[in-house]
Parts: structure tokens; sequence; C-alpha cells
């Protein structure tokens, strides 16, 4: 009896069928198809009738694929609606097989995830399109205070004199309302309702509604503008939150979520007018967060702790990435750590730890090998950086811990609750290096 195929088997499998095939050189490079059961297929751009003797040949190699191999498990331009839009399909990737050295160029058919692989080819605004720099806050878990050191960026630019629009796209635990925004100050709509309406069509009347000045800029040359998930008085957030994520027709053509998300930072920019957006995302392995990270980000910010659960996650999303060359190469220059939460005690070990787990995650993921005894520096091409360069993503920012911000009410900034030297002291590492990231400099020790 032959030993059973498992999901994280098949794609290797199917890679070493096409590359041991020996096939002619017409058929071109093979398409992997992946449904959303795992089930692959083989597709070749061209017709079965002039190639059945290769068609048959892989037929009976693809019974290794066990379980997961489709049916057809070979699949020709014959066997297709529209086979032009398939081999053609803009989220095709080339796979870097784990373990192996083959490359194999695949279609992954996800219900959802498939934004992590996204890389901006779908037509909409790479980051550098932007009107205005996107900084994307971003954790694998919450309660890293991600949203605060936000809200202390935002009135730090206003008060450089930068107008700063935030945006709050973490719907599922909508925070950065309530952190800026008193109840009566919100605006009529939310992000929620902009997804909601502009599924029928009713998206440009929600967006002229849905941002509002925050009390925190109240006595600032400029302000500090949100758009929250929520609107006014919502009572039903939760039916619509159940809606926001589906495909949608926009001009006879289906749109996906991460399309809609792009077309509605992108519709508030041009509103606003702002010169710097802050993008609350989603914590978690979620499609939103997907979105904000790979194709809204002109720097993404990780927000970390030193446990392992959050390195491990942190691994795991790496390593996806480093499977799928092209995007990890769309990504990783604009990634950059964040320690939060940094101890009181025991500083110089603790920082020391962090650092050498951060540069191992980005060395073993996301960074060109560099030949023994070479040197990065002798080849502008390649993406590696030395531990202790500050310049690179892995060398973190740091937030330190202090017990004055725990359930902190940015509004009462302002109001002289907090001085400058007690933000600084939690905050100035983290500030400092996201202004000389803006200003289009690297942070420095």
């Amino acid at each position: 009896m032959d030993s059973p195929v498992f999901f994280g088997d098949v794609v290797a499998k199917a890679a070493a069928i096409v590359s041991n095939a020996s096939l002619p050189a017409v058929l071109g490079s093979p398409l992997l198809i992946r449904d959303v059961y795992g089930l692959v297929s083989i597709a070749l751009n061209v017709k079965r009738s002039e190639h059945q003797g290769t068609v048959s040949k892989l037929e009976a190699e693809a019974a290794k694929l066990g379980v997961y191999a489709a049916s057809p498990s070979v699949v020709c331009v014959d066997d297709f609606f529209d086979a032009e839009q398939v081999f053609n399909d803009p989220s095709i990737i080339q796979l870097a097989v784990p373990g192996t050295e083959l490359l194999v160029h695949i279609l992954e058919r996800q219900i959802t995830g498939q934004d992590w692989l996204a890389g901006g080819g779908d037509g909409g605004a790479t980051p550098t399109e932007s009107v205005a720099q996107r900084l994307v806050f971003f954790g694998l878990k919450g309660g890293v205070g991600r949203s605060t050191a936000l809200a202390v960026l935002a009135y730090q630019l206003a008060r450089a004199g930068k107008q700063v629009l935030l945006i709050d796209l973490d719907l599922e635990s909508p925070g950065l309302s309530g952190l800026l925004l008193p109840p009566e100050r919100l605006a009529d709509f939310g992000v929620v309702d902009w997804l909601v309406e502009d599924a029928v069509g009713q998206g440009p009347e929600v967006a002229r509604r849905m941002v509002a000045a925050s009390p925190l800029s109240e006595n600032l040359r400029d302000e500090i503008r949100v758009a929250a998930a929520i609107g006014n008085g919502d009572r039903y957030y939760l039916d619509k939150l159940s809606r926001v994520y589906a495909d949608v027709s926009v001009e006879n053509r289906q749109q996906r979520f991460s399309q809609r998300v792009k077309r509605l930072v992108r519709t508030l920019e041009e509103q606003e007018k702002p010169d710097v957006v802050l993008i609350d995302s989603r914590a978690g392995i979620h499609d939103l967060a997907a979105v904000s990270i790979v194709e809204l980000a002109s720097t993404a910010f990780l927000f970390a702790t030193d446990a392992a659960a959050g390195w491990q996650g942190y691994r795991l999303l790496f390593s996806h990435w480093q499977s799928r060359p092209s995007v990890a190469r769309s990504v990783r220059e604009r990634l950059k750590m964040v320690s939060a939460l940094f101890p009181e005690a025991d500083q110089s070990i603790r920082a020391k730890r962090f650092l050498e787990r951060s540069y191992t995650l980005f060395a073993d993921t996301l960074y060109d090998e560099v030949d023994a005894g070479g040197s990065h520096r002798e080849d502008q091409d390649l993406f590696n950086f030395d531990v202790d360069d500050t310049s690179s993503p892995h060398y973190p920012l740091r937030i330190k811990w202090n017990a004055r911000f725990q359930e902190f009410d940015p509004l009462q900034i302002p109001r002289g609750l907090f001085s400058d030297d007690e933000i600084r002291s939690a905050y100035g590492e983290f500030l400092d290096g996201a202004m000389q990231l803006l200003r289009g400099a690297q942070p420095n020790e």
C-alpha cells in the first residue's frame, strides 16, 4: 500500500513530476493550479490533441499525488472556457519549493490568504504611486501597544507641520476611533460602511462623510484626520462586518477585497490630501493585514515582544514569502521591526537577544545568501545586512515599557498630562526612527 500524501508534500511532488518529465520545449513551463481543497492539476498551454502522448505520461505520474491529484490531473487549453485568462492570470507566482532547488509556476485558488501573495500586481496603485507615504502598524497579536504608538506618532507628525490621515483597518477589533475620537466626534460613516455601500454603488457618498478631525490636533496648525472603522451611532456594525470581505462587481468586472481596500485608501488620499497616512492593520495573519503590508505600506512596522510564540508566527509568515521570491523581493525592503513593551530590567541582555532573534529570522528567510568569504558590499544587488546594521529591516526600533502609558489616553496629551520628556522616555527611539524613515533616511542608533 502506498504511503499517504499530505498537503505539505503535494507541491514538491508535482514540481518534481514536471521537472523530471523531459517535456518538449514547445510546452514551455507547465503551470500548477491548486484549488481551494489543495488538489493540484498540471496545466499545459497547448492543445491536448497535439500532445496526447505527453499528457498521458503526465497523467500517469500525477497518480503520485494521491488524494491531492485533481480530476483531471492534467489540463490543456481546450479544457478551459478562457485559457488565455488562466495562463495570464496576474495571481500566478513563481514558487521556490522548500527543501529543493526547484522553481515552479503556481496559481493558487484560495478562499482567504491570496492577498499575502499579491505584491501590487493586480492593477492597483503600488506604495510608490501613493500621493502620501503610508506607514502600516502591524502585530501578530494584540496588546503590544500598536495603536497607542500610532496615536503618539500622529501627534508628533502634526506638531511637525504634517497633515495626517489615520485609517483604521482593524475592522474586527476597532479601537483607533476610541483612542482619538470621542463618540460624539465620530463621522457619520466608517470603513465598514464604505465597503458595504460601495458594493451597491454608493461608495462616493460615504467617502465624503467618513473622516473626522481628532481633538488631539486641536491646538496644532495641521489636523489629524481619522477614518474610523465604525460610524457614529452604528447599531448594525456586526451585520455589515459579516458582508464586507466578499468580492464585488465593479464596471462588470469582479474586484477582489484587496483591490477594493486599495481603492478606498486612494479615494481618501485624493479627498484629504494628507502628507502622511498611518494605517492601523488588523493583528494576525488575516487578509486585511496582507493588504496593508503587501500592497499599501511604504513602511510596515512589525511590532513584537521577545516571546517565542511571536517569533514563531513571524517565521511562518516570512517563510511563506521566502518560497515566493517575487513577493519577498517586493515586501522585504519595506519592513521594520519594532521591539514593543521593551522591559525596564536587564535591558542590555534583552536588547541583544531580541536583535539576534530578529537577525536570524531575516537571515534565514528574506535576506540573500552571501558566499562564504564574500562581502555583500561587493555586490549591490544582494539584499543582506550585518547584524548590527541600524539601517536594516531587522534592527528594531524600541518602545520602552512605562507604567504611565498603561491604559493611555492620547487625548490627554494636549492637556499637559503627559510631558514631552515622558513621551520621549518611552517613544523617543521609535519616533526618531519613524521620522527619519519618512525623510528617506535610515534610523541611526
